[in-house]
Protein backbone atom coordinates (compact mmCIF):
# COMPACT_ATOMS: atom_id res chain seq x y z
CA UNK A 1 0.00 0.00 0.00
CA UNK A 2 1.35 4.09 -0.87
CA UNK A 3 1.81 5.88 1.41
CA UNK A 4 -0.74 8.68 1.64
CA UNK A 5 1.95 11.42 2.41
CA UNK A 6 4.19 10.69 -0.60
CA UNK A 7 7.20 8.85 -0.66
CA UNK A 8 10.01 9.42 1.46
CA UNK A 9 13.03 10.44 1.05
CA UNK A 10 15.97 8.07 1.82
CA UNK A 11 19.42 8.60 3.29
CA UNK A 12 21.59 8.91 0.39
CA UNK A 13 19.19 11.69 -1.12
CA UNK A 14 19.29 13.29 2.77
CA UNK A 15 23.03 13.27 2.48
CA UNK A 16 23.37 14.79 -1.22
CA UNK A 17 20.67 17.79 -0.11
CA UNK A 18 22.74 18.20 3.08
CA UNK A 19 26.15 18.21 0.51
CA UNK A 20 24.30 20.11 -1.85
CA UNK A 21 23.32 23.03 1.02
CA UNK A 22 26.77 22.66 2.30
CA UNK A 23 29.00 23.22 -0.80
CA UNK A 24 26.40 26.38 -2.55
CA UNK A 25 26.64 27.69 0.82
CA UNK A 26 30.03 28.14 1.21
CA UNK A 27 30.10 29.65 -1.75
CA UNK A 28 26.96 32.02 -2.32
CA UNK A 29 25.50 31.93 1.18
CA UNK A 30 24.15 29.41 3.56
CA UNK A 31 20.35 31.17 3.20
CA UNK A 32 20.37 31.29 -0.43
CA UNK A 33 21.32 27.69 -0.60
CA UNK A 34 18.90 26.52 1.36
CA UNK A 35 16.12 28.41 -0.50
CA UNK A 36 17.72 27.48 -3.93
CA UNK A 37 17.70 23.40 -2.95
CA UNK A 38 13.70 24.06 -1.48
CA UNK A 39 12.83 25.80 -4.99
CA UNK A 40 14.72 23.11 -6.97
CA UNK A 41 12.55 20.40 -4.74
CA UNK A 42 9.42 22.09 -5.04
CA UNK A 43 10.18 22.25 -9.00
CA UNK A 44 11.26 18.70 -9.31
CA UNK A 45 8.07 17.21 -7.33
CA UNK A 46 5.60 19.34 -9.17
CA UNK A 47 7.21 18.46 -12.92
CA UNK A 48 7.48 14.34 -11.38
CA UNK A 49 3.54 14.92 -10.37
CA UNK A 50 2.27 16.19 -14.22
CA UNK A 51 5.22 13.28 -15.88
CA UNK A 52 2.73 10.85 -13.58
CA UNK A 53 -0.74 12.61 -14.84
CA UNK A 54 0.57 12.40 -18.24
CA UNK A 55 1.77 8.41 -18.00
CA UNK A 56 -2.06 7.58 -16.38
CA UNK A 57 -3.86 9.18 -19.14
CA UNK A 58 -8.01 7.88 -18.65
CA UNK A 59 -9.22 5.36 -21.06
CA UNK A 60 -10.83 5.72 -23.91
CA UNK A 61 -14.39 6.13 -23.94
CA UNK A 62 -17.15 3.18 -25.73
CA UNK A 63 -18.23 3.78 -28.29
CA UNK A 64 -21.42 2.78 -30.19
CA UNK A 65 -22.27 2.22 -33.57
CA UNK A 66 -25.69 4.05 -34.24
CA UNK A 67 -25.75 4.77 -38.01
CA UNK A 68 -28.52 2.32 -38.12
CA UNK A 69 -30.81 4.59 -36.34
CA UNK A 70 -30.52 7.21 -38.77
CA UNK A 71 -29.50 9.79 -36.28
CA UNK A 72 -29.70 13.43 -37.82
CA UNK A 73 -28.76 16.68 -35.66
CA UNK A 74 -29.83 20.33 -36.58
CA UNK A 75 -28.16 23.10 -35.45
CA UNK A 76 -30.73 26.04 -34.62
CA UNK A 77 -29.00 29.11 -34.84
CA UNK A 78 -26.86 28.19 -38.04
CA UNK A 79 -28.80 25.30 -39.89
CA UNK A 80 -25.96 22.79 -39.42
CA UNK A 81 -26.54 19.12 -40.04
CA UNK A 82 -24.87 16.63 -38.52
CA UNK A 83 -24.70 13.36 -39.24
CA UNK A 84 -24.16 10.72 -35.94
CA UNK A 85 -22.77 7.39 -36.97
CA UNK A 86 -20.93 6.66 -34.16
CA UNK A 87 -21.66 7.75 -30.64
CA UNK A 88 -19.60 8.28 -27.19
CA UNK A 89 -22.16 9.85 -25.22
CA UNK A 90 -25.89 10.20 -25.25
CA UNK A 91 -25.61 14.29 -25.34
CA UNK A 92 -26.27 16.16 -28.02
CA UNK A 93 -23.56 17.57 -29.87
CA UNK A 94 -23.37 21.26 -29.58
CA UNK A 95 -22.93 24.31 -32.20
CA UNK A 96 -22.70 27.70 -32.26
CA UNK A 97 -22.66 27.33 -28.10
CA UNK A 98 -26.20 26.01 -27.84
CA UNK A 99 -26.89 22.25 -28.10
CA UNK A 100 -28.20 20.56 -31.58
CA UNK A 101 -32.22 19.61 -31.99
CA UNK A 102 -32.49 15.88 -32.83
CA UNK A 103 -34.00 15.58 -36.03
CA UNK A 104 -34.59 11.12 -37.38
CA UNK A 105 -34.77 9.59 -40.37
CA UNK A 106 -36.42 10.77 -43.27
CA UNK A 107 -35.97 14.73 -44.55
CA UNK A 108 -33.61 17.00 -46.51
CA UNK A 109 -30.15 15.21 -47.13
CA UNK A 110 -27.27 17.82 -46.15
CA UNK A 111 -26.02 20.23 -48.38
CA UNK A 112 -22.84 18.78 -48.57
CA UNK A 113 -21.15 15.64 -47.20
CA UNK A 114 -20.77 14.94 -43.85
Amino acid sequence: MENPSGPRPTLGVLAALIVAVAVLGYFFGYLRAVIAVAVFLLLASLALRQIRSLASAPPEPEVTDVSDYGLRYVCTMCGLELKVEVAARDKAPTHCMEPMKLVRGEGKPPLSAV
